[in-house]
């Protein structure tokens, strides 16, 4: 607010004309100061709660990833979180597929839904952490109640009996009160591969997959098509010098 006040003082301007900051009175001013707070401590959230910023708008259909427009549609109006649904983002690495769960968890976050964001090991160290220290009753509490959970990185890692156990009880405590966005190199039939007990596996595959959305994207890695195209940019650039 601080910030904005400054800005304020620092419009320039005639001071007869209509736009000029002291032709405004006290709560129109008031007003302005309370809407740049509100929409810094909104961005300030959405930057820690995703990996990265995303938003709907920026996807590129253009690349030949198989992104559904359609679906990516029907999936901005929020409904699938609103439905209690979930969403499943498969495909190699570097196609996107954090960039796509981020955007959806964005749109989530200003349709109003609280959103949280973890890569899956990271989320099974802290699961494990707190089951040591007493806090593992809460810590899952705390996030049943996140309306969109985002875990990245499914399956990077074989999952022991006792990362599937805690899993399986977070993702039971969700299940059909809140929705879960997962992405996974894998495709969703080998997800039995990267799981040590295929009875606690079927459990939490059920949980997850049965009411998701899939969205299967392939192609090239879209971080080698941009490095390439920017060393290709500099390379021109300096021939032309």
């Amino acid at each position: 607010m601080a910030s904005a006040l400054r800005e304020q003082l620092a419009q320039p301007g005639e001071a007869t004309s209509p736009r000029h900051i002291d032709q405004l009175d006290f709560m129109e001013r008031l007003g302005f100061l309370v809407d740049r707070e509100e929409v810094v401590r909104h961005n300030v959230r959405l930057k820690s709660r995703l990996r990265q910023t995303a938003c709907m708008e920026d996807l590129d259909y253009r690349t030949g990833r198989c992104l559904d427009r359609r679906l990516m549609l029907a999936l901005a109006r929020c409904d699938w979180v609103r439905r209690h649904q979930n969403v499943v983002i498969t495909g190699p690495t570097g196609v996107g597929k954090s960039y796509v769960a981020c955007a959806l968890a964005h749109k989530a976050c200003l349709e109003g839904f609280s959103v949280r964001y973890y890569r899956l090991p990271r989320l099974l160290e802290d699961l494990a952490i707190a089951h040591g220290d007493g806090r593992y009753l809460k810590l899952p509490q705390q996030m049943a109640r996140v309306h969109v959970l985002v875990l990245d990185d499914w399956g990077l890692t074989q999952l022991t009996t006792s990362q599937q156990q805690r899993l399986l009880e977070l993702l039971d405590d969700r299940h059909r009160r809140s929705s879960t966005v997962a992405t996974s190199q894998l495709p969703v039939g080998h997800w039995h591969e990267a799981m040590d007990n295929p009875r606690l596996a079927d459990a939490i595959l059920d949980r997850l997959t049965h009411n998701a959305h899939r969205i299967e994207l392939t192609g090239d890695s879209m971080r080698k098509s941009m490095s390439e195209l920017q060393s290709h940019s500099h390379q021109i650039d300096h021939s032309s010098r």
